[in-house]
């Protein structure tokens, strides 16, 4: 079956569509014809320069009036030589690298939750992952069947270790983690490599991958948004992030005697409020004298913090009554947000409860409460912090990781495992 292309990325689509359809008739229309004369013009075209010029102005003097506190890792100093540098060139640079350049300012101040979507609507047909800091292709539309499971060893002749290092300097991030969790989103989307000047064309590009010992290049055409693909693998991250088919979802597993709990946003669901959902959930565990609880915290990046309430609640009191339960949580570098949050309450509710997976890529303080600001003319959104959570102090339970969250338990899928369809973090709490 034909499939549309989908990535966390599409957003910025809808971002720009609910901008453009905002405000009273002039202003939309003023908005629109701005957007479209930068999107349609390049650095000869003064008009273009004058909007661009504007929006970086906007950029430098709104974003410390608004941010909770954006000068705790960069200083103010070299915050204004940034945007001063990039108004310089905005007559000397194409519109990507323009983006680039600003997404590398927003990315040096160090808070993963202030971020810049410039996502333009192409995508390769392929996917990644990253395995013991190596690049893997995990999925790829049918035309390109041939290179998964495949390492990245160049991208248009240039060696992948310095793709990575020039795309970490867009990731907004408080740990290596997170950029682990980020990095397969922007080698999907060519616009970050084009502006970086990686690529020489944004439309295709040559990979050279290793397989089976033997290198081969594969030239890949971008496609763009809502073009049709038939991505060969359908569950690509199950064995890596949970299953993601809901907001949360759960299994009794009988032969296990253990309730799988998978937490993956923190909001209500469409058909479901989650206090509801969670009463249903606790029969089960209930009705099936239940022995091991596992909250599975893999895919969960945020949300409502305060949706969890009715289940750690109910779980503090269900392990009272049942000493002999244990739980689980399994973490990794795609939790992050309202989903430490998580981690914290139910240690809180189980202090005997047990952390597997990887490193999270959420840090153990961090900025949040985002709120979101568009550039005036070009509509490229940006996000901000305006509140500063300290987990470290609000809860009782203290963790060794330093920007991060340690799990009890240290597990890091491979290539090996995933090509097998191998949990391994799901199956060391089956085993234990």
């Amino acid at each position: 079956m034909r499939t549309k292309i989908v990535t966390i990325l599409v957003i910025v689509v809808l971002l720009f569509s609910v901008t453009a359809c905002s405000g009273n008739g002039e202003n939309t229309m003023s908005k629109s014809t701005n957007r479209e004369v930068v999107l349609k013009n390049d650095n000869t075209n003064e008009e273009r320069n004058l909007l661009l010029t504007k929006d970086i102005l906007f950029f430098k003097q709104e974003l410390p009036k608004r941010h909770k506190n954006l000068f705790s890792i960069i200083t103010k100093e070299e915050f204004n030589y940034l945007t001063d540098q990039l108004i310089d060139k905005i007559d000397q640079i194409n519109n990507e690298q323009v983006f680039v350049e600003l997404n590398k300012i927003v990315a040096s101040i160090g808070d993963a939750h202030t971020a810049i979507n410039i996502w333009d609507g192409y995508s390769y047909p392929l996917q990644f992952w990253v395995f013991d800091g190596k690049i893997y292709v995990v999925n790829a539309d049918t035309s390109l069947e041939e290179m998964i499971f495949s390492q990245v060893l160049k991208i248009d002749g240039v060696d992948i270790n310095i793709v990575i290092e020039q795309l970490t300097t867009l990731i907004s991030h408080e740990n290596e983690s997170w950029v682990l969790a980020m990095l397969p989103n922007y080698l999907q989307s060519p616009i970050y490599m084009y502006g970086l000047g990686i690529l020489q064309n944004e439309n295709e590009a040559v990979f050279t991958v290793e397989k089976d010992g033997e290198v081969k290049d594969f030239t890949v055409s971008a496609l763009e948004y809502g073009e049709s693909l038939d991505f060969v693998n359908k569950n690509t991250e199950d064995v890596l992030i949970g299953k993601y088919n809901k907001y949360y979802d759960y299994e009794y597993l009988s032969d296990y005697k253990a309730l799988y709990f998978e937490y993956n946003v923190c909001a209500d669901g469409d058909n479901q409020r989650f206090a509801d959902f969670n009463k249903k959930m606790f029969n089960s565990i209930e009705e099936n004298a239940v022995e091991k609880v596992i909250i599975d915290l893999r895919n969960n990046s945020g949300g409502n913090s305060e949706i969890l309430n009715p289940f750690t609640k109910r779980l503090k009191s269900y392990i009272a009554e049942n000493t002999n339960v244990k739980v689980y949580i399994l973490v990794g570098r795609n939790t992050f947000s309202s989903g430490m949050f998580a981690i914290y309450r139910i240690k809180e509710s189980a202090p005997e409860a047990v952390s597997i997976g990887e490193p999270t890529g959420g840090a153990l303080d961090c900025y949040g409460e985002v709120k979101t600001i568009n550039l005036p003319n070009s509509q490229i959104p940006i996000s901000y912090s305006t509140k500063y959570f300290e987990f470290s102090k609000n809860f009782s339970y203290k963790n060794d990781g330093v920007g991060t969250f340690l799990p009890d338990i240290s597990i890091q899928p491979t290539i090996v495992d995933y090509k097998s369809g191998t949990d391994v973090v799901l199956e060391y709490v089956f085993g234990d």
